[in-house]
């Protein structure tokens, strides 16, 4: 069964919201600024129903518009249970925002190891904390996807100097995730896509140094 991608590149930083639909049913990872009436054309022009917007973590640039969404499409809000503080009572991380962020609280939490079944697939969560104690990545093993929020880019990693974020903890996410195949195609919360095998490079080097 078809599983088409939709990269929505939105709000000042342009974070990649992705919406992934299939016969008419959508889910959507993140939803940063703007992305409300992006992701709600998209619907319409399709004609599909969104279920579910998962939050990969609670950076204001990954969930400003989740709960407009929720409210016009009736889904539901997934996130780690470590997310739920930042979504009930979120702010800024460093500097003050020309707008307000609407509290998200989520409707279903998904910790390390949890499926989620969006049919055909069925993802695998995974805990990656490091640019933020509350990140996950959705894994899909047989299409190979991973979408990773801001877990790893192209050449990087997600910064970590900022509050809650920990190199040592990135370390350890990014050693987990050469576990994965070469060939997984990870898609960022920011920029173009790249896969593991194409970063293994760098992360096996940063492992090892340990910093």
């Amino acid at each position: 069964m078809a599983v088409d991608i939709v990269t929505l590149p939105c709000g000042p930083l342009e974070t990649n919201a992705y919406l992934l639909v299939t016969e008419q049913r959508a889910l959507l990872v993140d939803a940063p600024p703007d992305s409300c009436l992006a992701v709600l054309d998209e619907l319409e022009r399709r004609q599909a129903r969104l279920e579910r917007i998962v939050i990969t973590h609670t950076h204001w640039d990954h969930i400003v518009d989740a709960t407009a969404l929720r409210r016009e499409t009736g889904a539901l809000i997934v996130a780690h249970p470590q997310a739920v503080p930042r979504l009930q009572q979120p702010r800024p991380l460093l500097t003050p925002l020309p707008f307000e962020i609407e509290p998200a609280p989520p409707d279903e939490l998904v910790e390390d190891g949890a499926t989620l079944l969006f049919e055909p697939l069925c993802f695998t969560v995974i805990h990656t904390p490091g640019h933020a104690p509350e990140q996950i990545s959705l894994y899909e093993p047989t299409r190979g996807w991973l979408f990773g929020g801001d877990t790893l880019f192209p050449g990087g990693y997600g910064r970590v100097d900022l509050p809650g974020s920990s190199m040592a903890e990135t370390i350890r996410t990014l050693r987990r995730l050469l576990e994965l195949p070469g060939d997984v195609i990870v898609f960022p919360g920011h920029g173009p896509t790249t896969t593991i095998g194409r970063e293994r490079g760098w992360i096996e080097q940063l492992v090892a140094s340990g910093s």
